[in-house]
């Protein structure tokens, strides 16, 4: 099996995927990863490390249905991030142009967190909406996705049921904004997140910066509806340097930043021995 190179986009993580052999990777190629295998001297402090792979599953359309794998919290007074488990799996149920995405445990010992979420698609299987359902009603999320020339340019986060009275001075409408911004590659560059009152930029502020672009395809595209690939899935090729900015009142507040080195093939495409 050829390998392919790719990361866990928030983590320090580094991972080698396989996929079916293909004779030919060229620039509109969207290979079908089935295994990623983390690199256990930069997979940081977890328990049940001997073997953590990750596997992925396709329905006939290539549309990804499954993900087998995944991380089970722990005390903290343990020391430890969490514990790997085969026995933690994340599901992807279509229906129309509906997607429905939870996590689950096929252990009787322990369970996990469904993390319940609800997606509509447009044609071009872009995502419209996100619904984040809460154990407390008035904490549903609903983001708005939308798009310029094909390209993800802003995301409104909202708050449905929660009470708000226009008559009391001291309410106010409580909104998310994100905006995203490329260069003339089709890479995403940036994006700004504010924390918005009644449609006015207020208090926390998030920039996030993406440098240092190969050329290599970009092999994360299907998995756009999972969130740890969501920002990586945007761009047509693979960002090696991230920097994240956190602003409270236009106050910095921290500042974090991770850099990955790849390995490529002939090609110029991202692959591990």
């Amino acid at each position: 099996m050829r390998k392919l190179f790719t990361i866990l986009f928030l983590g320090t993580i580094f991972l080698s995927c396989s996929r079916d052999e293909e004779p030919i990777l060229d620039e509109t190629t969207n290979p079908l990863i089935t295994n990623i295998k983390i690199d256990l001297n930069k997979s940081g402090n977890w328990i049940n490390t001997n073997e953590i792979d990750f596997y992925f599953e396709y329905d006939h359309q290539e549309k990804l249905v499954k993900k087998i794998g995944g991380f089970v919290p722990i005390s903290s007074s343990s020391g430890f991030n969490g514990a790997f488990s085969k026995n933690v799996f994340t599901t992807l149920v279509y229906s129309n142009q509906n997607v429905l995405v939870e996590n689950f445990s096929s252990s009787a010992e322990f369970s996990v967190l469904k993390e319940t979420k609800n997606y509509s698609l447009n044609p071009q299987n872009q995502i419209l909406t996100k619904e984040i359902p809460s154990a407390h009603h008035f904490l549903n999320k609903k983001l708005n996705f939308t798009y310029a020339d094909n390209k993800l340019v802003e995301i409104i986060t909202t708050f449905p049921n929660m009470p708000y009275d226009p008559n009391d001075p001291n309410d106010y409408i409580w909104t998310y904004i994100e905006k995203f911004y490329y260069d003339s590659k089709d890479n995403l560059i940036k994006t700004e997140f504010f924390n918005q009152n009644n449609g006015t930029n207020v208090g926390e502020k998030i920039t996030r910066t993406f440098e240092n672009y190969d050329s290599s395809i970009n092999p994360t595209k299907k998995f756009f509806l999972l969130d740890e690939y969501f920002y990586r899935s945007l761009s047509k090729n693979n960002f090696r340097k991230y920097t994240e900015k956190r602003y409270n009142y236009d106050e910095l507040v921290s500042t974090s930043e991770i850099i990955w080195g790849f390995n490529y093939d002939s090609n110029g495409n991202i692959i591990v021995n």
